[in-house]
């Protein structure tokens, strides 16, 4: 986030386009705006409405809540990647289009569609599955209506193996023990 967006786009979004000069001038940029301090928007760039002054914190409180993940950028999105220990696969998610408004009301936006375009290979079954479990936390919080019910739940092959070995899995013997006990006995065990 550079000055320019800081002082044109960024102000106007939230509503005070009028200390865009100020910004502008003194050279805001997203990284200098972390940082600001009620003082320091006093004092350097004249925002003296304890109102305005409040919106700098709140807007720093709203960066580290998963609260509403409608309204969510990419780039929230790749923060929230970061902060589930995803951090590898958070750049991934450049210029892919996903974005809060897509993961929680899309249909067809899933945990296989996200982790593809994570880019997270099918073999990493435990990072799949982490995943999955984030995914339902964070989408369970967003209203039952935008869900439209959709499972966000993991296919089975998650839980099982991988279809290459299960493909060459040798099939039981005929006298297997498997296959000669009883439904009684198999309750007794």
């Amino acid at each position: 986030m550079d000055h320019h967006w800081v002082a044109k786009a960024w102000l106007s979004d939230v509503g005070l386009p009028q200390y865009s000069q100020a910004f502008h001038n003194h050279l805001i940029d997203g990284r200098v705006l972390n940082s600001l301090t009620r003082r320091d928007l006093e004092r350097h760039l004249n925002i003296t409405k304890k109102f305005h002054q409040a919106l700098q914190a709140r807007r720093i409180q709203c960066e580290h809540q998963n609260a509403d993940p409608l309204v969510w950028t990419a780039h929230r999105v790749m923060k929230w990647i970061r902060d589930i220990d995803l951090k590898e696969f958070a750049e991934s998610l450049l210029n892919s289009g996903v974005h809060g408004a897509v993961m929680v009301l899309d249909p067809t936006f899933n945990t296989d569609t996200m982790a593809t375009v994570l880019g997270i290979p099918s073999s990493k079954h435990m990072v799949r599955r982490h995943l999955v479990e984030e995914m339902k936390t964070l989408i369970g919080q967003a209203s039952p209506k935008a869900r439209n019910g959709r499972d966000l739940s993991c296919h089975s092959s998650y839980g099982s193996l991988p279809r290459e070995v299960r493909d060459h899995t040798p099939p039981r013997a005929e006298g297997s023990p498997i296959r000669g006990y009883t439904s009684i006995e198999v309750t007794n065990v």
